[in-house]
C-alpha cells in the first residue's frame, strides 16, 4: 500500500495527462463492454456479462484513478505571482450599471392588455 500512497496523495496531472486519462478510460470501458458481451453471449449467462464488465471497470479505475507518473510528463510552469498588481485590478474595475433591465422585467412592465 505504500506504493499507492504517494500517487493518491499528490493527485497532480497535467492537461495532456488529463486528456490521456479520459481517452484511456473511454477506450478501456468500451473494450471491457465488448469483451463482457462476447463472454456473456458465448457462455449464455447474463450474470457473467455483468461480472466481466465489473472487472473491466475495476481495471479502468486502477489504470486511470491514481496519478501515475506518465500522466504528468509535461507539467505547466506557472508565472510568478505579482501581488502588487493583483489587488489594483480589482479596485480599478468599473461597476455594472444597476439600471439594466432583464428580459423578465421588460415583459412584466408591459401593461398593454
Amino acid at each position: 500500500m505504500s506504493l499507492f500512497k504517494p500517487l493518491l496523495e499528490s493527485g497532480r496531472i497535467d492537461f495532456k495527462g488529463q486528456d490521456l486519462a479520459a481517452n484511456l478510460s473511454n477506450a478501456l470501458l468500451v473494450v471491457s463492454a465488448l469483451v463482457a458481451l462476447g463472454v456473456g453471449f458465448s457462455q449464455n449467462a447474463l450474470s457473467l456479462t455483468f461480472y466481466t464488465y465489473a472487472g473491466g471497470v475495476l481495471l479502468t479505475f486502477l489504470a486511470v484513478l491514481p496519478a501515475w507518473p506518465h500522466f504528468n510528463k509535461t507539467p505547466i510552469e506557472w508565472l510568478p505571482r505579482n501581488t502588487a498588481s493583483a489587488g489594483a485590478a480589482l479596485v480599478d474595475s468599473p461597476q455594472r450599471p444597476s439600471s439594466r433591465k432583464t428580459l423578465v422585467e421588460d415583459v412584466s412592465d408591459d401593461d398593454d392588455y
